[in-house]
């Protein structure tokens, strides 16, 4: 199995799906990691140019923790749209990849980067089928399905429709926002509280609602084709999620 998780910044995975991707990746599945943006704005002592080289070594760092694959497509931070350019990048983040599954972000994330990569990522999918279209990387056979991960502490992001108990991997979360650590430090000065303490915030109160310790909470692409939670693990797949009952 494949997965490909598709992110704005450098730590954005992580934190919004980084626990899934492990119980993915314990069970033999091979993820991709696209990250769109350089991460460039996240200092206010460096460069843009020191940040970003910072920033992709961190990103490398993290990704190792799972053993996943990081393509790092190297866009201005803050400046992310969906152009003919970067959506042609886009298609080829899921040629390459060829994923059974994409995450990405929500279409209703309060970041503008965040957003755009939700674009980003639903016109993919589907224009990575067409063989019309020129890329390095061959056409796939069919349109992936994609779930929206879960926004900042639930805002602006509806009802999610599948919750996963990440549990029993949340140290491997934890371990990879770690190795985020120019923008732990940056947080901790202005917050008093890292991406580390935010991260595990947010999978309590997800794990609240469901009756677990932990998890993450993803949103089903309803665009066609429309996703549904048994897209997580495809029929004919060994691999298996810990899904939690859907709260009332």
């Amino acid at each position: 199995m494949r997965i490909l998780a598709m992110g704005a910044h450098p730590d954005d995975v992580e934190l919004f799906c980084a626990g899934t991707l492990a119980h993915y990746v314990r069970q033999g599945a091979h993820v991709t990691v696209a990250i769109f943006t350089n991460g460039e704005l996240g200092s206010r002592t460096l460069s843009p140019e020191e940040t970003a080289a910072v920033r992709e070594r961190e990103a490398l760092r993290a990704v190792g923790v799972l053993g996943a694959e990081l393509l790092w497509l190297g866009a201005p931070d803050g400046f992310l749209f969906d152009t003919p350019d970067t959506r042609r990048e886009a298609v080829d983040a899921v040629r390459r990849s060829r994923p059974d599954v994409i995450f990405a972000h929500h279409p209703g994330d309060y970041h503008p980067d965040h957003r755009a990569v939700s674009q980003l990522a639903s016109a993919a999918r589907l224009l990575a089928r067409e063989p019309s279209l020129p890329s390095p990387h061959p056409a796939t056979d069919r349109v992936a399905p994609l779930f929206y991960m879960d926004t900042l502490l639930g805002t602006n992001g509806g009802t999610p429709d599948v919750w996963v108990d990440i549990t029993e991997t949340m140290e491997a979360k934890e371990a990879m926002l770690s190795e985020h650590l120019s923008q732990n430090d940056a947080r901790r000065q202005r917050k008093g509280a890292d991406f580390v303490d935010l991260t595990k915030q947010q999978a309590e109160y997800r794990g609240q609602q469901v009756g677990v310790r932990y998890a993450e909470a993803f949103t089903c692409a309803p665009s066609h084709p429309a996703t549904s939670a048994l897209d997580l693990t495809p029929a004919g797949d060994d691999v298996r999620l810990p899904l939690c009952a859907t709260p009332r």
